[in-house]
């Protein structure tokens, strides 16, 4: 059986934000009714280290996560508002250690399906800048892969988060834009569903909520009537405190305890959407 485990918290993604273009005159009220609907793809990185209370090095995860998504956004007066959806599955490396601490290496199997919405008002008569707040959910299902006589678990991790957000203009012209999205995004009741495969009964932790923090750079040219491509490359550092300890059971009986160490990680993506204006 593992004694130690990862969690990915990919918290506070980007959300599409082409304030610049939707609100380039704010009170022409064709601009303001214009729906935005977008599809893209993207790749996510990300390298992620499980901490035991020492500092020391627990669990190392790392691996490439390519993804999907699509959203909608729609200006009304100066304000913004947008939703999106995300879907990544794919396998990573997992280097850790058995609960006898002997250095263990397998895959972990990993989806992340990930909502957020969020809402900008801008703040100045050009609309180069603009803040306002999100709200987010996020479900990562880890299967980590038993190997030898080192049995595997599954880990389902779930949360919601609160965030501040800001937007910045940095190019605007006929030809591209380019912005800088700003995010901190706090987590609600972080947690961890546990199944040992039967070996012991199914847990859930509660996590300690870290602050993460995101910044992306989203460029955008137009492709066609009422169309525009965008690539959006990003960074967010974010994490987790470590769990209380809690009785392990099985069957019932009290055969021992769990708990869910402090987690750190620093994530890399990029986005590439085609947006559709109607």
């Amino acid at each position: 059986m593992l004694g130690r485990r990862t969690l990915v918290l990919l918290v506070g993604a980007s959300l599409l934000g082409p304030l610049a273009q939707a609100a380039d005159t704010v009170d022409a009220a064709d601009a303001q009714r214009a729906l935005d609907l977008h599809l893209g793809a993207s790749v996510l990185r990300f390298d992620f280290r499980e901490l035991a209370d020492s500092g020391e090095q627990l669990v190392r995860e790392r691996g490439v996560l390519p993804g999907v998504l699509g959203g909608v956004g729609q200006t009304l007066g100066r304000w913004r508002w947008s939703a999106e959806l995300s879907y990544y599955a794919g396998s990573v490396q997992y280097d850790g250690q058995t609960q006898s601490g002997a250095n263990f290496e397998t895959r972990t199997d990993t989806t992340l399906a990930k909502i957020r919405a969020r809402a900008l008002r801008l703040l100045d008569a050009e609309g180069r800048f603009a803040a306002g707040f999100g709200l987010g959910y996020r479900q990562w299902q880890r299967q980590i892969r038993g190997r030898g006589s080192v049995s595997g678990l599954d880990e389902r991790f779930a949360a919601g988060d609160v965030s501040a957000e800001a937007r910045l203009s940095v190019l605007r012209s006929e030809a591209a834009t380019l912005d800088v999205d700003l995010q901190a995004a706090w987590p609600l009741r972080p947690q961890v569903k546990v199944d040992f495969g039967g070996l012991f009964d199914t847990r859930t932790l509660l996590l300690g909520p870290r602050l993460a923090g995101r910044v992306s750079v989203p460029a955008s040219w137009p492709t066609g009537p009422g169309s525009r491509l965008i690539v959006e490359p990003g960074f967010e550092a974010w994490g987790f405190g470590r769990s209380s300890t809690e009785t392990l059971y099985r069957d019932g009986v009290p055969v021992g305890v769990v708990y869910q160490p402090q987690g750190k990680g620093y994530n890399l993506d990029l986005k590439l959407l085609w947006v559709q204006t109607f």
